[in-house]
């Protein structure tokens, strides 16, 4: 008798009370929900789905498997609840809605420009970084809900090349026909970084026809590392070198300033303001700064910039 107690017990627990959607609502849903956020859980497809990314992607056209739950859904069908987490159920009305009408034009493509204003670019299912020429090439279009990014020059899918086994992680990127259940096509683009799990795409920002590799990422100062990547939009800094009359670059070090051989590296890079007569390191960001040694001569370093420090003017 107490084993039999502890069995009804344990089913009155473990049951839940199944939403009120029909099956066809249901298998609509799965559907919809396999092809957006495959192999993640429920909430993660309500809140794609009724982002307003997916609600466009879905009005556009751009996920086909969703039409059946977005036409059910605004029918008298789609006012009942699914269960999309642990005893949690979610109305479908509350994430599929009418589409705009007339629809909203599409948020125009993209460009990646690295911190010397090196274009991203695919050619032949590659990427490089080079000098900008304004070509579908360069256009890519990144959807935040399907976390896909599709190029315009052969309207594939950035995807991470697995590192072979034994080893794992990811070791290169190419462009390949998009799928959205292939996790290797899931990138976020934050921070100025472009990321497939911890992997960053990367490229020698100094070199025309970079080839574009991913490595570790770097969560440090993007902007003075090889894995920044920016709407080209919002790289407006220009950045200017320091040379002597023989070929040799100041770079900065720790503060320290000192004439060496070209490296094409941040450490060289400056920002000159013409309005307040300074110069700006990129990899201190620091100032270029003028004070009197201990041996009574004149020396430079970079130190924190300051408008009113008359050690800091240049002409």
């Amino acid at each position: 008798m107490k084993i039999f107690y502890l069995t009804v017990l344990l089913a009155a627990v473990n049951a839940q009370t199944p939403g009120t959607c029909s099956q066809e609502v249901l298998d609509a849903y799965s559907k919809c929900a396999g092809y957006v956020a495959y192999g993640q859980v429920a909430p993660s497809a309500v809140a794609a789905i009724g982002s307003p990314v997916g609600h466009l992607s879905i009005c556009y056209g751009d996920w086909p498997e969703c039409n059946d739950l977005q036409r059910l859904g605004l029918s008298p069908a789609g006012d009942c609840t699914i269960n999309t987490w642990k005893g949690a159920y979610t109305n479908v009305r509350t994430f599929i809605t009418e589409c705009p009408n007339p629809l909203p034009p599409r948020s125009p493509p993209t460009t990646f420009c690295t911190a010397t204003k090196m274009v991203l670019s695919e050619f032949y299912s590659q990427l490089y970084t080079d000098v900008v020429r304004n070509n579908n090439n360069e256009k890519f279009v990144y959807n935040s809900a399907s976390k896909t990014i599709v190029v315009n020059s052969n309207g594939q899918c950035l995807e991470g090349i697995p590192v072979p086994a034994p080893a794992y992680g990811i070791g290169g990127v190419k462009t390949a026909p998009c799928d959205p259940k292939n996790f290797n096509q899931k990138w976020y683009v934050d921070n100025n970084q472009i990321m497939i799990g911890s992997y960053c795409l990367s490229t020698d920002p100094f070199k025309r026809g970079s080839a574009v590799s991913v490595e570790p990422c770097n969560y440090g100062k993007q902007y003075i590392t090889n894995q920044f990547f920016a709407d080209c939009t919002t790289v407006t800094t220009n950045y200017v070198r320091i040379v002597s009359t023989r070929g040799k670059r100041i770079s900065e070090y720790y503060s320290g300033l000192y004439f060496n051989d070209p490296a094409n590296n941040f450490n060289e890079l400056f920002t000159w303001d013409a309005g307040t007569k300074m110069f700006k390191s990129a990899s201190s960001q620091q100032c270029l700064d003028s004070f009197l040694g201990s041996d009574g001569k004149y020396k430079i370093h970079t130190y924190d910039c300051d408008v009113n420090n008359g050690n800091q003017k240049w002409i």
